[in-house]
């Protein structure tokens, strides 16, 4: 009630409708009439109910219309019906509401139109059955307006709570969004990062080893050997660098997919064969059908597995397989021997979970694991169909 001023408005015209009842029960011409303060004490006891909602209000406002009515009552009091009823309806369900404004309504016209009225203490006054009629009409408008004002004023706070906790919904869903817009950005960049060094510090770590062993007895081999690691640092800081281009742009532009082509994958492999992994291919043509988005996913997959194979396989060979285009996939294989040795790092597994993600993002599938062969790493990306040239006429 305290934070209601809604309620605290019918409350205040009801006291204010009881005091000028006070008044002329005291100074009006029927100044002194027990019914007239009988008439009061039951406002007063009804506006006690009605602020907590009783249905024991419409009952109290019923009886007060009806006296209205039928009888002279004290100044004001027509009001405060009304009053009561409003108080009822701004609280309580629309069937409860309406049913209170119809107990207030009938009462009313029962009081003005009983086939009693004509006999008894009330016979003059409904010998003015006009006069009757239009009171009770009025106060039947009353009613109907205190309940609909009543049941209005509730529609709007459902109306305004509602709104609340949409907005707060909304408000809700898109911190939820951008959490998970920055965990798959956060995802993203620890996988351009894994796949961009994981393979040049191998490289690194072969030519080191290597360079080390022949210092002393064979400086040729350690000057190729340093040439072989500065052109990976090299590498590696480019790559980097584009990662960190990414993170500066203004804008999530995308990043464009580095094309796969003969040169690109000769590259890769030849700085596999410089650390000893000898990589047989089969089908590296139909990597040319590859949808453009699903390029640059390729490479990174060629490259993360074949660091796996030399890292965690037995270090000496692996075989890439591409298949040619079929029901819109290009499905891309590399397998290695794989025998487990405890001197091998079992590895932190990111690489694997990299590749998947990419491979999931595009709409593909992705499996890897050991086989009968060895490990086995198998990927479907989508293919878009080449373009025939055109032929020449003539």
């Amino acid at each position: 009630m305290r934070s209601d001023p809604w309620a605290a408005g019918g409350t205040l015209t009801v006291a204010v409708a009881l005091v000028v009842g006070a008044v002329s029960a005291v100074v009006g011409d029927h100044a002194g009439a027990t019914t007239l303060w009988a008439v009061l004490a039951l406002g007063a006891a009804g506006l006690l109910l009605a602020v907590r909602a009783s249905g024991a209000a419409v009952l109290v406002a019923a009886l007060l219309a009806a006296q209205e009515v039928r009888d002279p009552a004290p100044w004001g009091t027509w009001a405060v019906a009304g009053g009561l009823l409003f108080l009822f309806a701004l609280r309580r369900p629309r069937l409860d509401a309406i049913a209170a404004g119809a107990v207030v309504a009938g009462g009313t016209m029962l009081a003005t139109y009983a086939p009693y009225a004509s006999y008894g203490p009330y016979a003059s006054y409904a010998s003015a059955q006009d006069g009757g009629s239009v009171g009770a009409f009025g106060i039947v408008t009353l009613a109907a307006a205190a309940v609909g004002v009543g049941q209005w004023v509730q529609a709007q706070r459902r109306y305004v709570v509602a709104e609340v906790g949409r907005r707060r919904q909304e408000a809700e869903r898109r911190r939820e969004e951008v959490a998970r817009h920055v965990a798959e950005e956060r995802l993203r960049i620890a996988r351009e990062l894994h796949d961009s060094v994981a393979h040049h510090l191998a490289v690194i770590s072969v030519h080191t080893n290597v360079a080390k062993a022949n210092l002393a007895s064979a400086p040729q081999v350690t000057g190729r050997a340093l040439d072989d690691v500065q052109s990976a640092t090299r590498s590696v800081m480019e790559e980097l660098g584009v990662v960190l281009n990414v993170l500066r742009a203004s804008e999530p532009d995308a990043v464009p997919a580095a094309p796969v082509d003969a040169d690109v994958v000769g590259d890769l492999l030849e700085s596999f064969g410089g650390i000893g992994l000898e990589v047989g291919t089969e089908g590296l043509d139909h990597l040319r059908a590859l949808a453009p988005v699903a390029r640059g996913a390729a490479r990174r997959l060629l490259q993360e597995s074949l660091t796996n194979a030399q890292r965690y396989g037995d270090g000496g060979a692996a075989t890439v397989t591409v298949e040619p285009p079929a029901d819109g996939y290009v499905t891309l294989s590399v397998r290695n021997p794989w025998v487990p040795r405890p001197t091998k790092s079992a590895g932190s597994g990111l690489g694997l979970v990299g590749m998947e993600e990419r491979v999931h993002a595009l709409g593909g599938t992705f499996h890897a694991g050991p086989d009968a062969e060895g490990f086995l790493v198998t990927a479907q990306l989508p293919a878009a169909a080449p373009r025939k040239p055109k032929e020449a006429s003539g």
